[in-house]
């Protein structure tokens, strides 16, 4: 009897540790463009912080990833002349506050939004004209004083990481055309 109880913990112990354990996930890697903005996400499931706080989190990542490949392709495709390409290759995304639990109060998380969690950016980027590099290199955006800034009477969802987005464009690559 004693064998068979330490044969049950064994294999209950067995059971267990394999169902913590989590199978590793192919990386995911999604493209954007808009215009002459290619934007390559890639290892999205190694971001830091792309967290939904209600929905699906595929929807929610890709609604993030389309939003933010528009604004600055917005921007972009004013400025850069034909035969021009700007191609990012994003390697990780911080977005600006912290998810937190509503402990029931609601069936949604919230987002919230303090100077502890600031938006950041890390991606490598390239700017081409006809097949020729013009510039290349590789940005860490971050913005500690975002929620000090002026901010815009706008409702956009990625308003912080719009805005580190645009003004790396104004800074570095508008005065390169």
């Amino acid at each position: 009897m004693k064998h068979l109880l330490k044969l049950v913990l064994f294999t209950a112990t067995l059971t267990i540790t394999g169902c913590a354990q989590q199978a590793p996930t192919e990386p995911q890697n999604f493209l954007t463009n808009d215009g002459n903005v290619n934007i390559l996400w890639q290892n999205t499931n190694d971001y830091t912080d792309i967290e939904a706080t209600a929905g699906v989190q595929s929807k929610f990542e890709q609604y993030l990833f389309t939003q933010l490949t528009q604004e600055l392709g917005k921007l972009a495709n004013k400025h850069l002349a034909e035969g021009q390409q700007l191609d990012l290759t994003v390697t990780n995304v911080d977005l600006a506050g912290d998810v937190q639990p509503t402990f029931g109060a609601s069936v949604d998380d919230i987002r919230v939004v303090t100077d502890l969690y600031p938006p950041k950016l890390d991606f490598e980027y390239t700017l081409s004209q006809n097949g020729k590099v013009i510039a290349s290199g590789t940005e860490k955006l971050r913005n500690m004083s975002y929620l000090s800034d002026l901010q815009p009477l706008n409702n956009d969802t990625f308003r912080y990481e719009q805005k580190l987005l645009t003004e790396w464009f104004k800074k570095t690559i508008k005065p390169l055309l």
